[in-house]
């Protein structure tokens, strides 16, 4: 119903152990704009059980192609499709200027960076196997290829503190991307206001506070200061606990209870497999204590939780099926619309692709509403993507 604008229509996507059902009648009633984008959802196959089993691989049925314009085109004609290769510059700008409708799917978390020369150097080169592929018109490219029409652009560490080539990006294509600045403890207190002010002039919706950048405690007077400006800015804060959430589980508290006007979010499903190098390292082990430390953070109704980086807290390879309770778990303490699908490229590329994420999170088995929220609703609200 969500997808199709009206409680009237027999929902085309059931949270119970059936096939999904339609009506001849309703569906030819559907406008054809609003068609597009449930047809899109469905192009994976849909793993039957419970209210979070998580799918197979997705290949489209149907012609999508041939209903005429709208955003089922090539990722529901054929299938997800991994890569930037065979999209030209004109297609790029095209699928960059659509913008995010609800129904779309949009990526959460992404990191871009250009090849370290042309005014904007690294302060920490990236990976040598990913600096030729993960500029913001590849992955565009990848995005187009996955019918997926927004993200966050979260400000890699191989900047640090210098935000000019993630602000030329946002600028250059504002319609599809966001951004999330990374936070510099060095800023007085007094200085927060600011700060942040500057920022958001640039076009950033949303802050990240990494723990490992500060001397001592992030919600030191300076993290309070910038956290709690941000929340009088409208701007969420990203929590990266890359090391394990339960280290920093109170000064995470301390944040929230400072300013509860603040929306906090915590990345990568609370890191619970440590060290997060990839699930499917044999050294990796779940934290069951960070595991409940997440759900016991579902009690501050301004936490969220992308589900982000499958890779790096499944022990299985696509689809994830491990993750399968996990978002049973997720789903009953937070709701959908406090949770938001993520891919964390590049990274993912180096762990199976873009695709397989994708895949799997159009194949977790949802709700209409659910899906739509978890999919991009949540994360373009959060991140003001309208």
């Amino acid at each position: 119903r969500a997808w199709l604008g009206g409680s009237s229509f027999r929902p085309l996507l059931s949270v119970h152990s059936r096939p999904f059902q339609s009506s001849t009648t309703a569906v030819s009633a559907i406008p054809r704009h609003k068609m597009f984008r449930a047809l899109k959802w469905l192009v994976a196959p849909i793993a039957l059980g419970g209210a979070a089993v998580i799918g197979g691989s997705s290949k489209a049925s149907g012609e999508c192609t041939a209903m005429g314009k709208g955003l089922c085109t090539v990722a529901a004609a054929e299938g997800c499709r991994d890569g930037h290769e065979g999209v030209s510059a004109e297609e790029v700008a095209a699928w960059a200027d659509k913008g995010w409708q609800e129904g779309d799917a949009f990526d959460s978390h992404i990191h871009v960076w250009g090849d370290g020369e042309g005014g904007f150097p690294y302060d920490n080169p990236p990976p040598d196997a990913l600096k030729p592929v993960c500029d913001a018109e590849k992955f565009i490219a990848s995005a187009l290829k996955a019918g997926v029409t927004g993200a966050l652009i979260v400000q890699p560490i191989n900047y640090k503190f210098d935000h000019s080539y993630v602000t030329s990006v946002i600028k250059k294509y504002p319609k599809f991307f966001k951004g999330m600045a990374l936070a510099n403890p060095s800023i007085p207190a007094p200085q927060a206001e600011s700060y942040l002010k500057t920022l958001k002039q640039d076009g950033y919706v949303a802050l990240r506070f990494n723990p490992y950048l500060w001397t001592g405690s992030m919600a030191d007077e300076s993290g309070k200061a910038i956290y709690a400006k941000a929340g009088d800015l409208g701007m969420s804060v990203g929590v990266m606990c890359f090391k394990g959430l339960s280290q920093h589980m109170q000064d995470i508290r301390t944040l929230l209870d400072h300013s509860p006007k603040t929306q906090l979010i915590i990345d990568h499903w609370g890191f619970f497999r440590q060290p997060a190098t990839g699930g499917q390292d044999p050294s990796t082990q779940i934290s069951e204590e960070a595991w409940q430390d997440l759900l016991s953070l579902s009690k501050y109704p301004q936490v969220h939780v992308k589900l982000s980086a499958l890779f790096r807290v499944s022990g299985d390879a696509p689809p994830y099926t491990d993750l399968a309770p996990r978002l049973s778990d997720l789903l009953e303490h937070y709701g959908a619309e406090r949770l938001m699908w993520g891919s964390d490229y590049p990274y993912a590329l180096a762990n199976g692709g873009y695709c397989p994420s994708v895949e799997t999170m159009r194949g977790w088995k949802l709700s209409d509403s659910q899906a739509v929220a978890l999919g991009g609703k949540t994360a373009a609200k959060l991140f003001s993507a309208r």
